[in-house]
């Protein structure tokens, strides 16, 4: 699902302390959710109020121990071992994949998934994998936390019929001119950053069944009210309900379904990002990581 920017009457339709229904049991990791100003953090919070187990992705063990100490602050009924520091540089592919690998180690199952950390703007900047900053950040970086932590995910389906990823992204991608591609890592040094067709795409070639993509784009809200459609997203029952509806979609707040545009509805273009991030992570990781 992706969403688009909503106004403050489109909250009354899914309050959260209303909707949000009780997570116990659940496990939920939120990326960039560090910043008590960004949406990442509510995002977090609401879960965890909702009695989530949550990792609180953040590129600091500091940075995630002062998120946690925050939010226990604010609500004292979070419980200390209901929220974990998930610490990584998501620029940083193999970084990524070693906190991945670390977090199969440690934990049995993956309910929601929230990427909401990236680089709104920066100058180009090419890392030391030959890749842009930005890109790595924004895209491979999700890319390869989402593939390596399936296992995880696929166990949540199988134990409750329901696993969540959802996406953070922008509206932005509406004013891209055409004629975008993805078929080289020059292509993609050179493109905007493609988290439309990205999470679109795990829907359409990873093979989990039962796990719901969903996008999110940020409104002009606060962050506590920013985050309602994420939570739409990753909790509500109607999801659940309505798996075959919502599996992919494009949502506007407070959680109605938009169609993509341009080149974010090319289903050919969406398979050239998957193959190229595939052959990217391939030569950066080895053969055996995606």
């Amino acid at each position: 699902m992706t969403i688009q920017p909503g106004s403050l009457a489109g909250l009354k339709k899914w309050p959260i302390r209303n909707e949000v229904p009780d997570l116990t049991g659940k496990v939920a990791l939120v990326t960039g959710a560090n910043s008590p100003g960004g949406m990442g953090f509510h995002t977090a919070y609401q879960l965890a109020s909702k009695n989530a187990k949550v990792y609180i992705g953040a590129r600091s063990a500091s940075k995630a121990q002062s998120a946690i100490q925050e939010m226990r602050k604010e609500n004292p009924s979070i419980t200390e071992d209901q929220l974990v520091p998930f610490v990584t540089d998501l620029g940083d592919i193999k970084a990524v994949r070693d906190a991945c690998r670390a977090m199969l180690q440690s934990e049995s199952r993956l309910d929601i998934l929230v990427h909401n950390a990236a680089i709104i703007s920066m100058p180009v900047v090419i890392n030391s994998d030959g890749i842009s900053a930005s890109f790595a950040a924004n895209h491979f970086g999700p890319f390869v936390l989402t593939n390596t932590l399936i296992p995880l995910l696929t166990h949540a389906a199988e134990i409750t019929g329901d696993a969540r990823v959802v996406t953070i992204s922008a509206t932005a991608y509406k004013f891209l001119p055409p004629g975008v591609r993805f078929d080289s890592i020059n292509s993609f040094n050179q493109e905007m950053e493609p988290t439309t067709l990205g999470g679109a795409d795990f829907t359409r070639y990873n093979g989990v069944k039962n796990w719901l993509p969903a996008e999110h784009l940020e409104g002009r809200l606060t962050p506590a009210e920013g985050v309602v459609t994420a939570l739409f997203a990753a909790t509500s029952p109607k999801i659940f309900a309505e798996k075959n509806v919502y599996k992919g979609a494009f949502l506007v707040p407070p959680g109605s379904i938009e169609a993509l545009v341009g080149d974010a509805s090319d289903d050919k273009l969406a398979q050239e990002l998957w193959v190229t991030s595939e052959r990217i992570v391939e030569a950066v990781c080895g053969k055996s990581e995606i």
